[in-house]
C-alpha cells in the first residue's frame, strides 16, 4: 500500500470586516454635462469632495480604533478602482493612516462605477434614462454601456466568494 503524504493546507486568514465606501463629491455629481466632455475614468472630484474623502478617513480611523481597541495590532488593506476620483478620495483617506497601519494598496479595476456607454450627446442621455426607467433599471443595459446586473456580476467575481480572490 501505497504511503500518502499529507500537507496540511495554509490556514486561511479572513478579514475581520470589509468596509465599502464611495467616492468624495466628484465634478460630474455636481454638473452631469461633466459625463460629455470627460473621459468616465477622469472625471476628479471637487474641493467638496476632497474634504469629504478627509473627514472620511478621520471617521474611518476613529470607527477602526473603537472596535479594535483589544486588538491594538490591527491593520488596513485597501482596495481602490482606477478611475482618479477614487484614487484621490484614497489619498485624502490616506492621509489618517500612520503608514505602519497599511499593509497593502491595491488597483483593482472590476471594483470601478457602471458604463453607462458613450454620453457625449445630453439628449441621447436622456431619452435612454427614461427608457431605462420604463423598462427597469437592473437589467436595461445601455447602449455601448452595461446594465446593473453586469456590474453586479462584475464584482461579485472581485471579491473572492465565487472563487476569485480580490
Amino acid at each position: 500500500m501505497q504511503q500518502q503524504n499529507w500537507k496540511s493546507k495554509p490556514q486561511l486568514v479572513l478579514p475581520k470586516r470589509i468596509i465599502l465606501m464611495r467616492h468624495g463629491e466628484s465634478q460630474a455629481n455636481i454638473d452631469i454635462a461633466t459625463y460629455s466632455t470627460t473621459p468616465h475614468n477622469k472625471i476628479p472630484l471637487t474641493d467638496v469632495g476632497l474634504a469629504q474623502a478627509h473627514l472620511a478617513g478621520a471617521h474611518l480611523l476613529r470607527v477602526i480604533s473603537d472596535i479594535d481597541t483589544n486588538s491594538p495590532n490591527w491593520r488596513v488593506y485597501f482596495y481602490v478602482s482606477p478611475y482618479e476620483r477614487t484614487r484621490s478620495t484614497l489619498r485624502q483617506i490616506g492621509r489618517s493612516f500612520s503608514r505602519t497601519r497599511v499593509i497593502g494598496v491595491r488597483e483593482e479595476c472590476r471594483l470601478r462605477e457602471q458604463d453607462f456607454g458613450n454620453f457625449q450627446a445630453q439628449d441621447r442621455f436622456k431619452a435612454i434614462k427614461e427608457t431605462k426607467e420604463k423598462f427597469g433599471r437592473f437589467f436595461f443595459r445601455n447602449p455601448e454601456g452595461e446594465s446593473a446586473a453586469d456590474v453586479y456580476d462584475r464584482v461579485s467575481k472581485s471579491g473572492g466568494w465565487h472563487g476569485s480572490p480580490i
